[in-house]
């Protein structure tokens, strides 16, 4: 009998964790599969023509799309050439065009059919894109080529994992240690494998035989207290979490874990810390939010629970659990139409849901419909009896149904965001402070200075604005550098010189100035705005994607802030930031915090819709669109017609 408990339980959650954060990152299990096949590779290859080992030497050095470009040179002239297709679909894969990849390992197959790796590598991406049958299909044919290769039966165990068929997964890590695979990964798989059977003490000696190899990996150890937890031996599971956070402070599996065994021996605060820790380290956790939403919710704090539950809604909108949960909320708020609302969202994406029809006969109750009421009981037991009988091929297709409405991961491909990474949508960038604007760039901010008294003019503009001249900003510059030396204590002056040296390039003077002026002026809050858009230009122009170096800019933003509440700028530009480090929850709530004090941002609305998108909200984000597109934005209409007319 397949139903679904009040609040699901702490037991499969813990499990739809371990297995998702721990061992299905299928992009790092992608990549150390290439890494290792392309080393294989290398010693058999003739001698190229120089494109081809200029391009091999692009694609070792991560420089993906100059490596395509010689390839494409190489393909054009020579479209029987396998190495090209090849090595072109290995730099595709980094860059995250997996169909671009298949297209190209699928025509190297097609050129030299009997090169085993190849379809190992196509059948991991197949993986990727859940083409499940497409990748059995190919490792089914390596096997015809050659039936030894242990590699075969290690990726094909991983498919299987992935799909929860662990009997098969764990016959196939048999499979390839029989035929002498004994690499880390292989016991990783079946030990995961072993804990989807509910074998743990088996799973147990398999991660004791990896500990034994490499005591020094973190994620062993919490993969080893999920054992410990499902035998309740918690102080087991302790010691070994424990372990893992003194080799990785930092480490959010291991924190995730620590909670659900602190909730289960009721320390409740513990494991609210610990939740709390996992947001700050990956703020878009569905898994840390629906957990700390159900340990509010056993405190009554309805309203925490609310916001909870609202996070992992916006993060998932097809978790039938959240909105489950959240219809409970709002039923001991005495909310019985809002808690309608939502069981009936449930029930519509999971029509069999037999609780979620007891529910709703109970909201129907309080509302007085005592025949819709009956109607839904029925209902209820009559899915019931229906699955007395119920084969097993049909048993595990509805598990499988389940495990994806109630799935706390985003394992499958959006298309919104590969919209967004393709830059056929993008982002409104950051604005800046200027002194000089076009005449046909008119948004001018007063900049209220507290210490003068004084209002100073600022034109906001961003990357697409700057079309003044070189020669008019060199002589602002140097009107402003007789001014200072008139007054060499006045903190705006150094301000404005900061920002027409930033207009220049100057960078290094510009950072100079804008320290000067916040040691003369500490609460002038453009100040720190314009340090933080210096800042970001900088690292924006850096070829490394240094997370620690827009944390900075963020602190920046953050006193300016601080410092003045309202100003709707400030929160845009912090937005951008956040969604760069991936913090979407984080950024669409500046941009909402952006719109409430200006409530005509358009760019605002916009790029709170982009991220909606990406986050498969399509609902909210449709409304934001229409929105932009009111307020002169024509992409949102043009973006409308794309997302929200299916």
């Amino acid at each position: 009998m397949l139903s679904l408990s009040k609040h699901f339980s702490n037991h499969s959650l813990l499990f739809l964790y371990t297995f998702r954060l721990a061992q299905c990152n299928k992009k790092a299990i992608l990549a150390f599969i290439l890494i290792g096949l392309l080393s294989t590779v290398n010693a058999q290859q003739k001698k190229k023509e120089n494109k081809m080992l200029v391009g091999r030497l692009e694609l070792s050095n991560k420089e993906y799309k100059s490596a395509i470009e010689k390839f494409n040179e190489i393909i054009s002239s020579d479209s029987l050439n396998y190495e090209a297709y090849y090595y072109r679909g290995f730099a595709k894969v980094e860059l995250s065009d997996l169909i671009g990849a298949e297209e190209d390992f699928s025509r190297a197959i097609y050129l030299r059919p009997r090169f085993i790796e190849t379809y190992i590598i196509r059948a991991s991406i197949r993986d990727r894109l859940q083409d499940y049958q497409g990748a059995f299909d190919d490792f089914q044919q390596a096997i015809r080529l050659d039936s030894t290769n242990s590699d075969i039966y290690l990726n094909r165990a991983i498919t299987y994992n992935y799909l929860q068929n662990y009997e098969e997964a764990v016959a196939d890590c048999n499979t390839a240690l029989y035929f002498h695979n004994n690499k880390e990964l292989v016991y990783t798989i079946r030990g995961m494998s072993y804990l989807g059977l509910k074998k743990y003490r088996e799973a147990i000696k398999d991660f004791n035989l990896i500990i034994k190899n490499d005591p020094r990996k973190a994620n062993t150890y919490v993969r080893r207290a999920t054992a410990y937890y499902y035998l309740i031996k918690y102080d087991s599971a302790l010691v070994d979490i424990n372990k893992a956070l003194h080799l990785e402070p930092d480490n959010s599996y291991a924190f995730f874990q620590r909670a659900m065994v602190y909730n289960k021996i009721e320390h409740q605060n513990e494991a609210l810390t610990d939740l709390n820790n996992v947001i700050e380290l990956a703020p878009n956790s569905t898994s840390a939010y629906y957990n700390r939403a159900g340990i509010y919710l056993e405190q009554e704090d309805f309203q925490k629970a609310l916001e909870d539950y609202n996070q992992v809604i916006l993060l998932n909108s097809k978790n039938i659990l959240a909105y489950y949960n959240r219809a409970l909320v709002y039923q001991r708020l005495k909310k019985p139409k809002a808690a309608l609302k939502d069981i009936e969202k449930a029930i519509g994406l999971y029509p069999d849901f037999v609780d979620g029809y007891r529910l709703r006969a109970d909201l129907k109750q309080q509302l007085g419909d005592y025949k819709g009421a009956d109607f839904d009981l029925q209902t209820a037991d009559i899915i019931n009896e229906s699955k007395l009988n119920i084969t097993d091929s049909l048993k595990q297709q509805e598990e499988l149904f389940i495990a994806k409405v109630t799935s706390f991961s985003g394992g499958q491909v959006n298309k919104n965001v590969e919209q967004i990474n393709n830059h056929e949508i993008a982002l409104v960038n950051p604005y800046y402070i200027s002194l000089l604007a076009s005449t046909k760039h008119k948004r001018i901010i007063d900049s209220w200075n507290k210490k003068n008294e004084s209002f100073t003019a600022y034109f906001l503009l961003n990357d697409q604005d700057d079309d003044i001249s070189e020669t008019l900003k060199k002589e602002k510059l140097k009107t402003l550098n007789d001014k200072i030396n008139l007054d060499l204590f006045n903190g705006e002056l150094y301000l404005k010189r900061a920002v027409t040296n930033a207009s220049l390039g100057y960078y290094d003077k510009a950072i100079l100035d804008f320290n000067k002026s916040l040691h003369l002026d500490a609460d002038n809050y453009m100040a720190y705005f314009g340090k933080a858009n210096i800042l970001y230009q900088i690292a924006s122009k850096s070829e490394t994607n240094d997370s620690y170096a827009l944390e900075d800019v963020i602190k920046e933003y953050n006193k300016c802030i601080e410092l003045n509440p309202n100003f709707a700028y400030a929160y845009f530009n912090r937005a951008y930031l956040k969604f760069q480090n991936e913090d979407y929850i984080g950024a669409i709530n500046d941009y909402s915090e952006a719109i409430k004090y200006s409530p005509s941002f358009g760019e605002a609305f916009l790029n709170r819709a982009l991220i909606l998108l990406i986050l498969e909200s399509n609902d909210q984000a449709c409304s934001d669109l229409s929105k932009s597109g009111e307020l002169g934005l024509t992409q949102g209409y043009a973006l409308i017609s794309k997302y929200c007319n299916n």
